[in-house]
């Protein structure tokens, strides 16, 4: 019954795409309309509605765009269950560790002709992103930036504390421990169970120099590198008594921009909701954070990819490669939405280097992209419950937690190559 409910859902969405006219030539007076579905829904994606309308005034009568967006939790579900029925977009934005993944599942068109074609410079990516957009010899994706977790930092509360810019963990927790929590005034770093600790974590796993999937499909996290990983964001809380453990989602981000918390850890999403708090803040990178031996920095990507449709249709493939090259082009402009640019010539640009915040998160080389797998999201995210867990609760065995992960892990790889199988 639930997959009943969620189908009626996706078709309702398809038919309201339908309705907007992106759906085929004329319903704009455009020579072609293109659909384009993203999940950029908060102050990100006020930034995504301005660009896909100064594309649209620029390509006038050549090209236009109807954009469509929906919160991540059902985006992906949507793509999922329209793309194999011939409802989903033309062009689509997906993380860049779920690429492979659909990719696997015939869901999407590879794009190296496109991309030689329209002269999209993949050069001009970091390498490392570029190759896990890859599924077997053929690259699925473009990508189009990065977004890191970074460390912000309430500045006055940093001078009433006595406290220099923290440049590792140990001076981190240091000067987190004088916030007065005592009854609850200002806390050192509080963080909330679940998202981002999940990203947190992941970042403390490639600190430890772990990685989430072992030989392309099985979890990789249930090793020392994942205990060490684990321990060092748990202690946080439990060792450390930096923050309460009951914090729910957005609760941390809520103390910080109130000027009761002195850190938080957060993304660089997030530059345009604490500009409009009263806190005044900096921002630190993540680099030794966890390991004061590693400047290792975990980054996801937002990309660029092409559904399959029931037929290819060259026209609209070409118009939608115009789009994608005109979005990477001005990555600039998608900076001040608060996210990285993935293109290394927009991150040289005057307007991207005249951003404030945006390069305090840590030096580009030092970004690390997951590992690429087609089983990525099943053999990783059993571990997001278990880190809930393990930050709300002290956990006098957190090997066993990671072994719970990984045998679930496994099940669901087992499982979605089944169905894949059939």
């Amino acid at each position: 019954m639930k997959k009943a409910i969620y189908v009626a859902g996706a078709l309702s969405l398809a038919a309201t795409v339908a309705l907007t006219g992106c759906g085929g030539k004329g319903g704009s007076g455009a020579n072609v309309d293109l659909s384009y579905w993203n999940l950029l829904t908060g102050a990100d994606g006020a930034v995504m509605r301005q660009m896909v309308d100064a594309f649209n005034k620029e390509y006038q009568g050549k090209i236009f765009v109807t954009e469509q967006f929906s919160s991540e939790d059902v985006y992906y579900e949507n793509l999922e269950l329209n793309i194999p029925i011939n409802r989903g977009p033309d062009v689509a934005i997906m993380h860049s560790y779920r690429v492979q993944s659909y990719a696997n599942q015939g869901l999407l068109y590879s794009l190296d002709d496109l991309i030689a074609s329209e002269e999209i410079d993949m050069a001009d990516f970091p390498e490392n992103i570029v190759s896990s957009l890859k599924f077997g010899d053929k690259t699925y994706a473009v990508p189009f930036d990065m977004h890191p977790l970074g460390i912000y930092y309430n500045k006055t509360l940093l001078a009433q504390y006595g406290c220099e810019i923290p440049t590792n963990r140990s001076e981190l927790i240091a000067c987190a421990k004088k916030a007065d929590n005592s009854d609850g005034k200002v806390w050192g770093l509080p963080i909330a169970a679940g998202f981002p600790s999940d990203y947190t974590y992941t970042n403390a796993l490639y600190q430890f120099g772990g990685a989430e999937v072992k030989d392309g499909d099985q979890p990789g996290f249930n090793t020392e590198a994942g205990e060490n990983a684990l321990k060092a964001l748990t202690d946080l809380v439990h060792e450390h008594g930096l923050s309460p453990t009951s914090l729910g989602n957005d609760q941390d981000l809520m103390q910080f921009r109130n000027g009761k918390a002195l850190f938080h850890i957060n993304g660089v999403w997030m530059l345009n909701n604490l500009k409009s708090s009263s806190v005044d803040y900096g921002v630190i990178p993540l680099s030794y954070m966890f390991n004061e031996e590693s400047p290792t920095i975990g980054v996801r990507a937002h990309t660029f990819v092409l559904p399959k449709q029931r037929r290819a249709d060259e026209e609209k493939q070409k118009a939608a490669m115009e789009f994608i090259s005109y979005m990477t082009k001005h990555a600039d402009t998608w900076a001040t939405a608060g996210q990285i640019p993935a293109s290394q010539k927009a991150r040289e640009s005057e307007a991207y280097r005249a951003l404030p915040f945006v390069h305090d998160f840590g030096a580009v080389e030092n970004f690390a992209i997951g590992v690429s797998s087609p089983y990525y999201f099943e053999a990783y995210t059993p571990i997001y419950s278990r880190i809930v867990t393990a930050m709300q609760t002290r956990q006098d065995d957190l090997a066993a937690l990671l072994a719970d992960a990984e045998t679930e892990g496994i099940k669901l790889v087992k499982e979605a190559k089944e169905l894949i199988e059939g």
